[in-house]
């Protein structure tokens, strides 16, 4: 892993999220795949869904939100394990076994089937991300009295994994092919959807891994295009970037097999929290947490290592 490794985003579509400001002051060259709904004053370029995804997308418009849930039209197609195993042939580029897959999916190539997943669960956590917005809103409202007990209820495990394994695979074989010019040796995940972290978990598991150690750092951010301006013109006069980054980059060099990822993290954190708000505009009154997963080298499928947004939302996952 090099000190400035190419950040690429997973998946590859990626619904609108107000903390997504923060994105390009961190990260301005982040490789995305897809940008579904983002405003045009955020400096990223992305690629239009291939004419087959946005046909299935248009096709699937008389779902609810919360009965799109990628496992179904996934079950649909893939009804015994040798199906499933002709998608993934065909995500990696090989041939396929001479057979024509019965049920509804039977004239519908298995690339298609993939991106058609992807634009269901991204139409999904647009849905889920306004739900959020609405606790929020409500844990505003209903906030307890200072002299009311809390921390009474319990919360969800951190790490919820995903229920269906071949989907998740899927995904990351889709992700893969679609970002194939992106990544190699110098790149490195940066997972921004709601699922993102348990699909990679799920695969890490799968594999019999799932327990290389993890660290967090939590970055001061902005929630709006007004807040990102100003925090980018202070960037770009002050020119705190390059420091972020070197100091991100010893966290990955870390986080290889036999690195020390905690010191490294901790230097990062305490860089963060003691140096990086007097350079900000203003006092951030936003933070948001940024994990780094540790390489675990005897997996094939998911196991390098990744950073991951920490906060997009409820563990729940669909599926």
């Amino acid at each position: 892993m090099p000190a400035n490794p190419l950040v690429v985003a997973f998946p590859l579509v990626l619904p609108w999220r107000q903390e997504f400001w923060s994105l390009p002051l961190y990260f301005p060259d982040l490789k995305v795949g897809v940008l579904w709904q983002w405003p045009a004053g955020l400096p990223y370029q992305g690629r239009a869904l291939p004419p087959d995804a946005a046909a299935g997308g248009q096709d699937l418009g008389r779902y609810a939100p919360g009965e799109l849930k990628q496992w179904q039209a996934f079950e649909e197609y893939a009804s015994d394990r040798e199906k499933v195993s002709d998608i993934v042939r065909a995500l990696r580029g090989q041939a396929a076994e001479p057979q024509v897959p019965e049920g509804p999916w039977k004239d519908r190539d298995p690339l298609r089937v993939a991106w058609q997943l992807e634009v269901m669960e991204a139409d999904q956590e647009a849905h889920l991300a306004q739900v959020d917005r609405g606790d929020e809103w409500l844990g505003q409202i209903l906030t307890p009295e200072t002299l009311e007990e809390t921390g009474s209820v319990i919360t969800a495990p951190e790490d919820i994994e995903v229920l269906d394994p071949e989907t998740a695979r899927l995904r990351y074989l889709l992700w893969r092919r679609e970002q194939g010019d992106f990544l190699g040796p110098q790149s490195v995940p940066l997972l921004l959807g709601r699922t993102s972290r348990s699909i990679f978990l799920s695969l890490r598991r799968d594999a019999g891994g799932g327990g290389a150690p993890k660290a967090r750092v939590r970055l001061p951010g902005c929630r709006t295009e007004e807040e990102y301006q100003a925090a980018q013109n202070a960037a770009a006069q002050i020119g705190w970037l390059k420091e972020f980054q070197r100091k991100l980059g010893a966290c990955l060099l870390a986080a290889q097999p036999g690195g020390e990822l905690e010191s490294a993290a901790w230097d990062l954190n305490n860089w963060l929290s003691q140096e990086l708000p007097r350079l900000w505009p203003e006092a951030p009154a936003w933070t948001w947490e940024l994990e780094i997963w540790a390489q675990e080298p005897e997996i094939r499928e998911a196991g390098e290592a990744l950073l991951a947004w920490g906060g997009l939302g409820k563990t729940v996952v669909p599926g």
